[in-house]
């Protein structure tokens, strides 16, 4: 928030300590505090931390029951719950009327063939849990930043599976990755490729008929005479 700040990002911010008040922040917009507010968008920055405030309550929960428990080693069981709590919690968020965007830790992690990729860094079934966190959403870009000739840095976001990304477009607007893209730029080319797109759902199709050639026989007959 601080780095979005010195941007010039106006955003207001709902600090959230303990993942008690993620879900009073969700609660509050859920019932009507994105009217009250006039939001367009919700941000979670970030979802990988979101993650470990699960972890810490599921933690004090445990505690609760058993004071022996240590306080720095999860259990298996709260692994496992945490994971459960993270993807209901998005589900949620999504079905917020309103535009939900997440950023997240970057990990690395292993396909079937041994090639490394990049995913969100959310913990849980080997990279499964953060594969079904991004299956979730329209798009995921992954962020880098790359000085050019003149060593000025600029923020590039991929948008493609191209070597260890794993990015995604569901709208086909957005390419294979965009340099110093901002949200509203984003949404501008996502809601031009989505008009675009209901402009030719509307307009019917033409059918035409076209007459199909005849060719005429001419014949010539010729008759001898005797």
């Amino acid at each position: 928030t601080v780095s979005a700040w010195m941007m010039g990002s106006k955003a207001q911010e709902w600090e959230c300590t303990t993942y008690g008040d993620v879900i009073d922040a969700y609660t509050y917009l859920r019932d009507g505090g994105i009217e009250e507010l006039g939001l367009t968008w919700v941000f979670i920055d970030n979802i990988s931390e979101v993650q470990e405030l699960a972890k810490g309550t599921n933690i004090e929960l445990e505690r609760k029951r058993n004071p022996a428990i240590d306080l720095f080693v999860p259990s298996q069981a709260n692994y496992q719950r945490s994971q459960n709590m993270l993807l209901a919690l998005v589900k949620q968020f999504n079905d917020l009327p309103v535009n939900v965007g997440y950023t997240a830790w970057q990990q690395t992690n292993e396909d079937s063939e041994g090639h490394e990729y990049f995913a969100p860094g959310i913990h849980g079934q080997k990279g499964q849990i953060a594969q079904m966190v991004a299956g979730y959403m329209n798009v995921v870009g992954y962020g880098e930043v790359v000085a050019d000739e003149a060593g000025v840095d600029h923020r590039v976001i991929w948008f493609s599976q191209t070597g260890p990304f794993r990015g995604k477009d569901r709208f086909n607007a957005l390419g294979k990755k965009r340099t110093d893209l901002t949200m509203p730029k984003m949404k501008s080319i996502i809601d031009g490729a989505i008009a675009k797109r209901k402009a030719e759902l509307a307009t019917p199709a033409r059918t035409t008929t076209k007459a199909a050639p005849v060719r005429r026989r001419t014949t010539t007959a010729t008759r001898k005479k005797a």
